[in-house]
């Protein structure tokens, strides 16, 4: 290989990463590194052609050589933590952080991040409880010290506000020690910004969402944000620059095209973002999913309009008293659900949606419908809680026909680690347990109705994919406690008026209702009840988005 044929090369190969043709991208520097397996150049293209492509343990490998060769090439160790940290290897991160500190190549703010860093897959209930506290410590040493950090210089602390709600316990108190730690950490989330509604104009309302594309978040808001009345409110919505174009986006855009709304994509910078708010001076912001996005999480620690609302679309309390509302249903809650929350709860009839019935290609026969024994779990594994490991095993100890499916994460990172955990349960049958690879949205679908019984995972359920599971009317057993995120299955069945839903009290229970519906002879006959009862009630809503429109005129601010 001459010279000048490795340029064209080197060229070439950079051009398909450019691009995101990774495969060929990694082929061809793969081609390069055989002549020259040292060279950096090469090395750093390769790192982050794996990187995209998801191929994390190769890049994890092609970074080490370049520490290797030169610990010193910027922002190296930092890249390498990334990796490990969607390798969810938590304990072998904080080493690195911890020697990269050492060294004087991370900057100040690793020494907060590698203590409020938490398992997307635990190992046990243990291991919550432990890194729990180091996060609470962590934010007692943040409160304690007077250390400053900017935001827009690559200093951005990612809390565990996410992670941590996929289990048990109450977040209240912890998020609420967490928004002072950041809001003492970073003088921008003090900022404000907020206009004396004048009665007389239209009231000016921004939605801001990363996920308003095909994705839970579109498809549970689109239809709200439509129904609102144009002649009373002057609608905005708000994208990041990571919002992926598609369908539902696509429908945003005609939206604005017919003059409905307004659609801006942020900045990245957050001085860049609150500039915006302060030019346009909102009534009324509204975030469907706080924490789902790291930086709108940020933004809505910030006081941007008179009155903020969250909703359901990721169910947990922010602890923030910049956000004054949290949109659900009267379903969705207990007499002990708002202990819970620091946000006063603004209540609907029915779910703050309007859930268009999802049209298939290749719809599914009677017969396939009619199947015993197929029990699935088809949801993210970060919501597969140590305490539901022992349910899924003695589900198929008691019914030895019983087969189970389970969705593996697009990376297989937490698929192994699951399957890990598993095989510590004495007679958890592993044979009889199906792990399928992601699909599409028709082929998820088609798999929600082709099983007989569908499993809620403890503490933090299903949303969505129960709506879609309503095309073939596939019940779902349920064990909801006082939290929003463990009730959106139970407030359906309500919303639905289902007789004698499968909502359990306790694993017990769960067990035996999950096995009586997989080997119920008339299965089939119970789908189609279900499947009616969603057209009644469930799906298309159109008094949802008369209610919202009032919610929203009547509120007192």
């Amino acid at each position: 290989m001459n010279k000048i044929s490795t340029e064209e090369l080197f060229k070439t190969a950079y051009n398909y990463l450019q691009s995101k043709n990774y495969s060929k991208s990694i082929k061809l520097f793969k081609k390069i590194q055989l002549n020259y397996p040292n060279n950096l150049s090469v090395l750093r293209n390769l790192s982050h052609a794996y990187a995209f492509s998801g191929d994390f343990i190769n890049a994890e490998n092609t970074i080490r050589n370049i520490i290797k060769l030169n610990e010193k090439e910027p922002y190296i160790f930092q890249f390498l933590a990334s990796i490990l940290r969607n390798q969810d290897k938590i304990e072998e991160m904080i080493f690195l952080i911890d020697e990269g500190l050492k060294k004087g190549l991370m900057n100040p703010k690793w020494k907060y991040q590698k203590d409020l860093l938490f398992p997307i897959i635990v190992k046990d209930n243990n291991q919550i409880d432990k890194f729990r506290n180091k996060v609470s410590n962590c934010y007692d040493q943040i409160l304690k010290n007077n250390e400053k950090l900017n935001y827009d210089n690559d200093q951005i602390i990612q809390t565990p506000h996410y992670e941590m709600s996929y289990n048990q316990y109450d977040n209240l108190k912890l998020n609420v020690k967490s928004v002072k730690a950041l809001r003492k950490i970073y003088t921008e989330l003090n900022e404000t910004c907020v206009k004396k509604k004048n009665k007389n104009e239209k009231i000016k309302i921004g939605f801001i969402s990363e996920f308003f594309t095909n994705h839970t978040i579109g498809r549970l808001f689109k239809n709200i944000i439509f129904s609102l009345d144009r002649s009373k409110f002057d609608i905005f919505v708000f994208h990041s620059n990571k919002t992926k174009t598609s369908e539902i986006f696509n429908e945003f855009v005609k939206k604005e095209k017919d003059g409905y709304l307004k659609n801006i994509t942020l900045p990245q910078k957050l001085n860049e973002k609150i500039k915006i708010f302060k030019k346009e001076m909102f009534d009324i912001l509204f975030y469907p999913d706080i924490g789902m996005s790291v930086e709108f999480y940020y933004l809505s620690l910030i006081r941007l309009a008179k009155c903020q609302i969250m909703s359901w679309g990721h169910p947990e309390t922010t602890g923030s008293e910049s956000i004054d509302y949290f949109l659900c249903s009267k379903s969705l809650i207990t007499n002990e659900t708002a202990k819970s929350y620091s946000e006063k709860l603004l209540l609907m009839n029915q779910l703050p949606m309007i859930y268009e019935i999802p049209n298939l290609e290749n719809k599914l026969n009677d017969k396939s419908l009619s199947k015993n024994n197929i029990y699935s779990c088809p949801q993210t594994m970060f919501k597969f809680h140590p305490d539901f490991d022992q349910i899924l095993s003695e589900i198929l100890n008691r019914d030895k026909k019983g087969i189970l499916y389970l969705i593996k994460d697009s990376n297989k990172v937490y698929y192994h680690k699951l399957i890990e955990r598993f095989k510590k349960i004495k007679n958890f049958d592993l044979d009889r347990v199906i792990f399928i690879d992601q699909l599409n949205r028709d082929g998820y679908i088609n798999h929600l109705g082709s099983s007989s019984v569908l499993l809620d995972p403890l503490y933090f359920g299903a949303g969505n994919s129960f709506h879609e599971s309503m095309v073939y009317g596939t019940p779902t057993v349920t064990m909801p406690t006082k939290f929003i995120k463990s009730r959106i299955v139970t407030a359906s069945y309500i919303q639905m008026e289902i007789d004698n839903p499968p909502i359990v009290k306790n694993k017990n229970e769960y067990i035996e209702k999950a096995v009586d519906f997989a080997n119920a002879k008339d299965l089939l006959n119970i789908k189609k009840y279900y499947r009616e009862k969603a057209k009644q009630k469930l799906f298309n809503t159109k008094n949802v988005g008369e209610e919202f429109n009032k919610i929203l005129l009547n509120l007192n601010y």
